[in-house]
């Protein structure tokens, strides 16, 4: 296997390891408690070119596997997790899958909603449960999910797998090591830059709460944007706190030396969280991690602000994010006007 990109990762049961290899996983020689692969809903035909069809090649069958797993929650996340596999000659003890779409005549096709994210994050909520059961799962295997047949875009999903697979490593004691393979040397070159240009974003203190804020200190803004956006960024800190609302703005906030970790507090701290969309934004890892990163915390009342500056078109990584979210448009000059209008529908906003 060449392994292509890895880093180290410290959380509170040592240091652990997230690596990219680029390899065909018929010539696996590493030995794998769960390899994970990734189906349509309930697809697990054999098909020419795929990781189910690779591993059916050596002797595994998905189908197979999937008739009585170890762990089933089909039904509610389309998730499973074999039992230990008893054929073939890879060193691969169980399977587990992602099933990405449901492209029955009764669902509609999900690649356009967001509901991929919460089937990734409940695979690796199944992995705890398996932990949990007594069931090893210290060397895990994932594929690039979803970016074959099922046609997911690059782009949209590898940013959450990453992340994901960073948060299990932190969380569960049990796992060591986490190896992404993929046999297609574009896609790998693509992970291993995605995971060496954002990781620092989501490295952070394992099991660190959110700090809990006075109410007199609330509401607080992040501010997330280009470094080449750094003059509209200081104008619209500025006038957030000319009326009012408290900003944790980088660099001028970050009083650590770790400045990743401060980045990940602040958001984990925010009450509001101010994106300027750009050309240079919607070409930074740095910003697209920071938007995931509040993402994760939407559900608890963090409410998105995005400002568009330009009309660059958004990539599926970011309408990913950004589709739902109503965003002021500032493409209309004067700028400093549109600054201001924005800053008002924030106040207004908060107010109500």
């Amino acid at each position: 296997m060449d392994t292509i990109a890895s880093v180290r990762i410290e959380t509170e049961q040592g240091p652990k390891t997230l690596s990219v290899v680029c390899c065909d996983i018929r010539e696996l020689d590493k030995p794998l408690d769960v390899m994970t692969v990734s189906a349509f809903r309930h697809g697990y035909y054999p098909t020419l070119n795929t990781m189910i069809g690779a591993l059916d090649s050596k002797g595994i069958s998905v189908r197979q596997l999937g008739i009585a797993p170890a762990l089933d929650l089909r039904d509610a996340c389309n998730v499973w997790l074999s039992k230990e596999v008893t054929a073939g000659d890879l060193p691969i003890r169980r399977i587990g899958c992602v099933e990405m779409i449901d492209l029955s005549r009764h669902q509609r096709d999900r690649r356009n909603d967001n509901s991929f994210l919460n089937t990734i994050k409940a695979y690796f909520h199944l992995l705890d449960l398996a932990v949990d059961t007594g069931i090893e799962v210290k060397t895990l295997g994932l594929s690039a999910l979803g970016t074959g047949n099922q046609g997911i875009s690059d782009s949209l999903i590898f940013t959450p797998i990453l992340n994901e697979c960073v948060r299990f490593l932190q969380r569960n004691e049990c796992i060591r090591e986490i190896i992404i393979i993929e046999r297609d040397g574009r896609k790998a070159s693509d992970l291993a830059k995605k995971l060496e240009s954002s990781y620092s974003l989501m490295s952070s203190g394992a099991g660190e709460k959110p700090a809990d804020l006075e109410d007199h200190e609330l509401p607080l803004a992040f501010i997330s944007y280009s470094s080449k956006d750094r003059n509209v960024a200081d104008n619209l800190c500025a006038k957030l706190e000319r009326n009012g609302i408290r900003v944790w703005y980088a660099p001028r906030n970050v009083d650590m030396p770790d400045y990743a970790s401060a980045i990940v507090r602040a958001i984990r701290r925010c009450s509001l969280f101010v994106v300027v969309l750009s050309q240079n934004s919607l070409a930074s890892d740095h910003v697209l991690s920071e938007i995931d990163l509040a993402f994760q915390r939407s559900k608890s009342g963090l409410r998105f602000f995005p400002l568009k500056l330009d009309n660059k078109e958004m990539g599926d990584a970011f309408l990913y994010y950004l589709s739902r979210q109503h965003w002021m448009d500032a493409t209309l000059p004067p700028l400093e006007k549109r600054l201001d209008e924005f800053v008002e529908k924030i106040k207004k906003e908060i107010g109500e």
